[in-house]
């Protein structure tokens, strides 16, 4: 359960669930998932770019304090700074990983999922992308019964 109080605490357990993401989303066995998932991702890295923001007006406000571990203040400041822009840059191209992740996210919305024997099938000329189910995710389709969008 996140803190919004403790940073710290707060990205550890952020780096866990994606960790979990990353696990989970190997398999995805309902496809209408995916719109849910890439709107919480969307959210996730519109957080993120904030953060990484914030992280680098932190270091510049506070680059008078920061040392190096011999004591040098000059140095210190220098990586201060320099840690901010770093950080700049990385807000920026999750900016830009978010926008395309927006645009992923819109597509996918307007995708009407067919059942699961239709997905293990590429079109023609495709690039066939999609991995081959795992073990650990059977197909279930044919035992759902009705279509789980509904249709």
């Amino acid at each position: 359960m996140p803190t919004y109080e403790n940073p710290a605490a707060d990205a550890g357990e952020a780096a866990e669930a994606l960790r979990g993401l990353a696990h989970a989303s190997r398999n995805i066995t309902n496809p209408s998932e995916t719109y849910r998932v890439l709107g919480s991702l969307s959210t996730a890295l519109a957080s993120l770019q904030q953060s990484l923001d914030q992280l680098a007006d932190w270091n510049d406000r506070n680059a008078g304090r920061a040392a190096t571990d011999d004591g040098g203040h000059r140095a210190g400041r220098h990586e201060a700074v320099s840690t901010g822009v770093s950080l700049r840059d990385a807000a920026d191209r999750v900016r830009q990983a978010h926008r395309s992740l927006n645009e992923a996210f819109s597509h996918n919305g307007r995708i009407a999922w067919q059942p699961s024997s239709d997905l293990t099938r590429r079109p023609r000329g495709g690039p066939g992308r999609l991995a081959p189910p795992s073990a650990f995710a059977a197909d279930t389709a044919s035992r759902e019964g009705p279509n789980p969008l509904g249709r």
